[in-house]
């Protein structure tokens, strides 16, 4: 089944829709939802499956997904029960920022409005997270670890697998989702105020 989203200019006017596939064939800008999780002094990010069509293996935010042309930021919420098995209301998440990024690949440029949003899980919800198959882990990083990554100030960071606490998974930025520097420092400066 195809995905019908909506397109813009790049001043973020609405443009008109497109099939999703055929958007990042023509590069044309469209609207995303991505939510970080946050859990006491840490953050959750996920490793990419090797199985996922884009940015296979990669370290990416906890969730992420592009929104439909039927929906509002707020339905984003469904990316985090299809991705995690979390049902949350919109109510829960905190508005981090709306950013437009591109992100570059041999393949494409992927021209998104990136809208991102934090949620604080309690410990049971930690333990009932069932992510789906386009996951391959989930790693637990000290907010002041991946402050100093998206920084610049250490090229590589530090994480736990939630499975394994015991196992230190070690990243660098390209390991990453090819996120340009200005994301990185905003998303840095934006969660070190909370």
């Amino acid at each position: 089944m195809s995905e019908i989203i909506n397109v813009f200019h790049s001043n973020y006017e609405l443009k008109g829709t497109m099939e999703r596939q055929e958007a990042h064939q023509n590069e044309e800008w469209h609207e995303t939802f991505q939510c970080i999780f946050t859990y006491k002094d840490n953050l959750i990010l996920q490793k990419r499956s090797l199985t996922v069509a884009d940015y296979k293996g990669k370290f990416d935010i906890t969730v992420g997904g592009h929104l439909l042309s039927t929906e509002t930021v707020e339905d984003g919420v469904r990316e985090i029960e299809e991705e995690m098995g979390l049902n949350v209301t919109f109510e829960r998440l905190n508005f981090l920022c709306t950013i437009p990024e591109e992100l570059t690949t041999p393949e494409m440029i992927d021209k998104e409005f990136i809208n991102i949003y934090t949620l604080e899980i309690l410990a049971e919800e930690l333990k009932k997270i069932k992510h789906d198959a386009e996951v391959e882990d989930l790693i637990k990083v000290h907010k002041k670890d991946f402050y100093n990554f998206c920084l610049n100030h250490s090229k590589s960071c530090s994480g736990y697998e939630i499975s394994d606490d015991d196992e230190e998974i070690l990243f660098t930025r390209e390991e990453f989702l090819p996120y340009s520097s200005t994301y990185f420092e905003c998303l840095g400066a934006l969660l070190n105020k909370r």
